[in-house]
């Protein structure tokens, strides 16, 4: 038996140098693969799409800065006191990005910095049918027009966001990353323009802008999901 427990002491010491060993080429490596440098990259996200540029100072700390752009366009019709509107929505956000990365583990960081916001909602409708009022009939044209507009309280926005970034390719050439982040934009700041009989919910005295401010107060922050790729220029 003294034989096999020689053997087994020599079989684990082995182990032990070569895992040590393997360890020690690991890190050597790890030091040696360095992410520094110029990305030039495209994204995708919730806010647009878009492109971007990061440097990485060192391992830990890159400068970004971008641009992303969203534009929707909706058609609706809806009734209101019997008399139908036609509305197009246009809805527009995204802006110019100037972020700080910071990189605790090799693939996951967090993202902080500055945001120049193009965020803005607009609604123009107008009547479409006569307002009957028993004998009555008030033409649509002179029902009037209408237009809301919603912007942002604060139109450079701070941002928050974690991630996680794969390097491929010869010499890490390649990153992939999956973003999700936080805009905080402010309450947001309604204005509304009326003609002919809708005049009035156009008009101050009425408190129109600042009842619907008041409905929307709660809607300050502005979440994203991103994803980007980008290759390393030098």
């Amino acid at each position: 038996m003294n034989w096999i427990n020689r053997i087994g002491l020599i079989a684990v010491l082995m182990c032990t140098i070569s895992f040590a060993r393997a360890q020690g080429t690991e890190s050597t490596n790890y030091r040696n693969t360095t992410n520094r440098g110029l990305y030039l990259g495209a994204s995708a996200s919730t806010n647009g799409w878009g492109f971007n540029a990061r440097y990485a100072l060192n391992d830990k700390f890159s400068l970004k800065t971008g641009y992303e752009n969203l534009s929707l366009s909706y058609t609706f019709n809806f009734n209101e006191y019997e008399i139908e509107y036609d509305a197009d929505l246009d809805f527009k956000t995204g802006g110019i990005l100037a972020l700080l990365d910071f990189s605790y583990t090799r693939n996951l960081y967090l993202s902080g910095g500055l945001v120049f916001t193009a965020f803005n909602a607009e609604v123009n409708g107008n009547a479409v049918s006569d307002l009957h009022y028993g004998d009555i009939v008030i033409p649509a044209e002179d029902i009037g027009t209408f237009k809301f507009v919603a912007e942002p309280g604060l139109k450079v926005s701070p941002y928050i966001g974690a991630g996680y970034q794969a390097f491929m390719g010869k010499r890490d050439g390649v990153v992939f990353n999956f973003e999700t982040g936080l805009y905080y934009m402010g309450a947001p700041d309604f204005t509304i323009e009326a003609d002919g009989l809708l005049a009035p919910t156009g008009d101050p005295a009425f408190g129109q802008e600042e009842y619907l401010e008041s409905q929307f107060d709660a809607y300050k922050i502005y979440p994203v999901i991103k994803l980007n790729l980008a290759f390393k220029i030098f």
